[in-house]
């Protein structure tokens, strides 16, 4: 069973994860080349660095508070599992020491061994974002008893909702901090990538209630989100904040460059995100062994 705390959790590691993996892709690709377009980028992006670090820390205060009793965490690493739940444990933690380990070795002074040890604990770091962006939507989709989330369009939706709502993130995040001057020439090539990644999470949503509608109990998931109890929440929420408002924004921005509108686009993202996590897990039945239908996964 869920509730709010693993919603904010999945929502928060998620896109930090997904802001620092965009940040440290973009400062990768900086160290082997530096063509002009790509300096741009890294005006917006570069603030994933630290900012995502800090989501996802904020994420596990969620899940330790769904825990109940903190100390209890503690037993995912000592527990010889291979299970989903240690497997994501650890990449969160490894993630955490990576990233933050190279931002301490970025401030000595600069050597050319100094250099070789940040560029490799922020690949480490970036391959363990990867992992955690990928571990909730895995997590989610591993219990057949929940057939809404036991499909693999599930983690595809779930890491194309990160990535987006991590750029979110550094736009807003660039947008409140440095002078518009300054990333106005990285805003249009970020906010192409997002409009790519918003257009692939549409089709994967849309293939996602296609494909469960012709299932049960997926077909009751699928009736709850699009004409349902969660019709709001799923159409007001998911697809107009988390798919029509940011893509409009964007289209206009690339008709008025000096437009404002992505700030409006990238709120409207992250609010998304935060909408998908909730509707999904609302709208999620499994089955009951007591009964032998169909309840609520949310409780």
């Amino acid at each position: 069973m869920v509730n709010s705390f693993i919603a904010w959790y999945l929502f928060l590691a998620g896109m930090g994860a997904g802001a620092f993996f965009i940040s440290a892709v973009v400062d990768l690709a900086l160290r082997r080349a530096s063509p002009p377009w790509l300096e741009a980028a890294a005006t917006v992006t570069d603030g994933g660095m630290y900012l995502g670090p800090a989501t996802v820390v904020l994420g596990l205060v969620f899940l330790l508070a769904d825990l109940g009793y903190p100390e209890r965490s503690f037993q995912v690493f000592f527990t010889a599992s291979t299970s989903l739940l240690t497997l994501g444990s650890w990449a969160i933690v490894v993630f955490l020491g990576c990233s933050v380990s190279a931002l301490l070795v970025g401030g000595l002074l600069e050597t050319p061994v100094v250099r070789r040890l940040e560029t490799m604990l922020q690949v480490l770091a970036a391959v363990f974002a990867a992992a955690v962006i990928l571990y909730s939507g895995v997590y989610l989709s591993a219990f057949p008893s929940v057939p809404f989330l036991n499909n693999p369009l599930v983690p595809v939706t779930f890491v194309l909702s990160a990535l987006s709502t991590g750029m979110g993130m550094l736009l807003l995040f660039g947008f409140v901090t440095r002078d518009g001057e300054d990333t106005a020439a990285g805003i249009p090539l970020c906010l192409r990538a997002d409009g790519m990644v918003i257009a692939a999470k549409a089709v994967a949503l849309a293939t996602l209630l296609a494909w469960a509608h012709f299932g049960y109990p997926e077909a009751l998931s699928v009736d709850a989100l699009v004409i349902g109890q969660w019709a709001g929440l799923f159409w007001l929420g998911v697809v107009g904040a988390g798919v029509a408002v940011p893509a409009a924004a964007e289209l206009w921005c690339a008709w008025h460059p000096r437009s404002l509108a992505y700030v409006a686009g990238a709120a409207a993202s992250i609010g998304g995100g935060l909408c998908l996590r909730y509707a999904f897990l609302l709208a999620a039945m499994r089955f009951s062994a007591v009964t032998g239908g169909a309840v609520t996964f949310w409780g």
